[in-house]
């Protein structure tokens, strides 16, 4: 699928996010130290640095399963340095599967992740989980 080093190296960082728990320790090793990370633009916080991200990847392994048996990439486009990637998400969230579509956009340098920001319809996910969209992110905050 990955026509590239720069596409390879963001399918094998999606790739451990699959299964019942994501593969936290190979997604840390694909980030440089300056990595920022955006879950959700615009509702959620920039977390910043490969620390803070393994302290959240890990509360998102606590909080969710990795993608499960459904979830694909669709779609992937990239030139030198950014690889947008087109997915369809499917999660367990207290016992709750979730399906949604994502839109990812991810910033490589020197054959490391720098930053990943993610667009999908965080109301939709929501309402599946039979929430109210406003506190959607709040057991990320607690």
């Amino acid at each position: 699928m990955a026509k590239n080093k720069t596409e390879q190296l963001v399918v094998d960082f999606i790739h451990a996010a699959y299964g019942e728990r994501m593969d936290v320790d190979t997604m840390v090793g694909l980030i440089s130290d300056d990595f920022a990370w955006q879950l959700h633009v615009p509702l959620s916080p920039v977390i910043v640095g490969r620390d803070a991200a393994r302290a959240e990847l890990e509360k998102h392994s606590q909080l969710s399963t990795g993608m499960i048996e459904g979830s694909e990439i669709r779609t992937i486009v990239s030139n030198d340095d950014t690889v947008v990637v087109e997915r369809l998400d499917i999660n367990a969230m207290n016992g709750v599967e979730v399906s949604f579509n994502v839109v990812a956009i991810f910033q490589v340098r020197d054959g490391k992740i720098t930053h990943w920001r993610e667009y999908w319809d965080a109301s939709h996910v929501a309402r599946q989980l039979g929430i109210d969209p406003s506190v959607m992110f709040d057991p990320l905050n607690a």
